[in-house]
């Protein structure tokens, strides 16, 4: 096992997580009514827009809003070829529409990767190869094969909800989880979220890509969500993310603050080669 490489994935992943059950830690996939089981109810159009719309509103208002946000939290990372590595320490902050800010450490704490995003560019310093990682946004989306803006990467962070439009089909409702479908441009979402509070639980996205025919698939699962300053967060995320490969990714979060002044240091020594 390449630990070094593992770790630059890992940092990708952090800094641009592929799109989080609630207790255990094993890696599973998510489930939606809608592919399985649970009855939809036979709505009118103006039925289904009304439950839409109050879905929507009920969303949004568990929307965590933040000036700064600050995290620490344990990562478990395996892909299908036989990559692992167990317990990364991860540290995150955010200055809300500026700047995102990851430490990533391994065992006693030696650090083997930073990285910094701002609107306009990607920087990831990787200690264990010696080497520096300059890119602007569009060419570091193209180097991590993503697509997604610095506001969706910070809401999928903090837990709130991505790649949802306000258009929502396919309502399908249980006991204890309303299941629906977003779709926009080449992306469908499917959304779980409990029904009781209607805070989130699971997402699935589809992304289709004309050059290959096997879509891009990330399935996150959200739970212990506990109350933080008034926000209700979820401690743990579960990810899975297809395209060539698979990789799935635990996150374990230990410490979580929000509104605290922060600094984003991100010292580049000399003598790293960059690539």
């Amino acid at each position: 096992m390449n630990q070094k490489r593992v770790l630059t994935t890992v940092a990708c992943l952090v800094s641009l997580v592929l799109f989080s059950c609630r207790s255990t830690r094993t890696v599973t996939r998510a489930t939606f009514p809608s592919d399985t089981t649970g009855s939809k109810d036979s709505l009118s159009r103006e039925k289904e827009s009304a439950l839409a719309a109050s879905i929507l509103e009920k969303m949004n208002a568990n929307r965590i809003e933040f000036k700064t946000f600050t995290a620490e939290l344990k990562m478990d990372y395996e892909d299908d070829k036989g990559k692992k590595m167990n317990n990364l320490g991860v540290n995150i902050r955010m200055q809300r529409d500026s700047v995102i800010w990851v430490r990533i450490s391994g065992p006693l704490n030696v650090e083997g990767a930073r990285v910094l995003i701002t609107k306009d560019s990607i920087k990831i310093v990787n200690r264990m190869e010696g080497t520096v990682t300059l890119r602007n946004t569009s060419e570091g989306q193209e180097l991590l094969k993503l697509s997604m803006d610095f506001k969706t990467l910070q809401d999928l962070i903090v837990g709130n909800p991505v790649f949802l439009s306000d258009s929502i089909t396919n309502i399908v409702t249980t006991q204890s989880v309303i299941s629906f479908a977003s779709v926009q441009d080449n992306l469908t979402s499917l959304f779980n979220i409990f029904a009781d509070d209607y805070v989130l639980q699971q997402c699935k996205v589809t992304e289709k890509d004309d050059d290959s025919a096997t879509p891009r698939t990330g399935e996150l699962t959200y739970g212990d969500h506990k109350m933080v300053d008034g926000r209700k967060f979820a401690f743990q995320r579960r990810i899975y993310a297809e395209d060539k490969s698979v990789v799935k990714v635990v996150l374990d979060f230990k410490k979580v603050e929000f509104d605290n002044t922060q600094t984003f240091p991100f010292p580049i020594p000399s003598r790293y080669t960059h690539q």
